[in-house]
């Protein structure tokens, strides 16, 4: 617990001493909601069953052109039965998960963007994942805190990214992610977004992910999301999603396990209004 709350005050020291926000300045709010047929984090699927994960963000401008961005977002089960996946059964329209995410972002050239932040895990059912008896992994989850950073480019109208994400808190282990991400304007209603990316994962956070002590590639995965501008406020949302688990030790420790589906495909629907 110290160590959270100082990695959360020293980034409310940095941004309130070096980030100063205009005195006019007006905060832009995003609140939106998606239902999912699974959820599925860094490759492993942690419910087998339709979820609903609501969010809202709140972002704040600095007087250099940066930006500020606090975000709260959550996982709800909508069945007790979570299926063929690491989360515990028994919870039933309550959340499962529930992030916290505080980052800067900047413009460090024309073309290249930067985003660094804290990011806050906590699962409330964690110390039930020992309890389940479906042979996957059995030591308990709780909280845990990571810092990251996110660099992005434009390139070619296409955006290439890479982002190193520790945790220095639980895990003290490195999960890495290159990808490329590119969006097309159908109109001015309708566009589509597309996502590919691979991850690699330290033996530290192999273990505390996939209960599996394994450094090497982890997750290939990408989406297709059709976006509907249905207001000025209001975008509709459409997603197909893949995953597909590269490191082969990892990948047969799944098939060996034969309770998580190691490629798993799901699809997404949203809403989300921007104030």
């Amino acid at each position: 617990m110290n160590c959270r709350a100082a990695a959360l005050l020293c980034f409310v020291s940095i941004t309130a001493t070096g980030c100063f926000i205009p005195e006019d300045a007006k905060a832009r709010v995003n609140i939106g909601s998606e239902f999912g047929t699974k959820f599925v984090h860094r490759g492993m699927t942690q419910v087998d069953r339709p979820v609903l994960q609501p969010t809202m963000g709140v972002s704040l401008p600095t007087v250099n052109g940066d930006t500020i961005n606090v975000t709260a977002r959550a996982n709800m089960d909508l069945q007790n039965d979570n299926g063929n996946a690491w989360f515990p059964n028994g919870h039933a329209g309550r959340f499962s998960e529930i992030d916290f995410i505080a980052s800067y972002t900047t413009q460090l050239t024309e073309a290249v963007n930067v985003r660094a932040g804290l990011f806050n895990y906590n699962l409330p059912n964690g110390q039930e994942f020992n309890l389940d008896g479906r042979g996957g992994p059995g030591e308990e989850r709780g909280g845990t805190n990571e810092v990251f950073v996110i660099v992005s480019a434009n390139v070619l109208e296409a955006n290439p990214y890479i982002s190193w994400h520790y945790d220095f808190d639980e895990v003290r282990g490195a999960y890495y992610r290159a990808g490329i991400a590119e969006s097309f304007e159908i109109n001015d209603k309708w566009n589509v977004q597309v996502d590919g990316s691979i991850g690699y994962v330290s033996s530290a956070q192999a273990d505390w992910l996939y209960d599996l002590d394994q450094s090497g590639w982890a997750d290939l995965r990408g989406f297709i999301k059709v976006n509907y501008a249905y207001d000025a406020r209001t975008t509709l949302t459409a997603g197909l999603h893949g995953s597909a688990m590269m490191n082969r030790t990892l990948d047969n420790w799944f098939n060996d396990v034969g309770v998580f589906d190691d490629d798993p495909i799901w699809v997404t629907l949203g809403v989300n209004w921007n104030f």
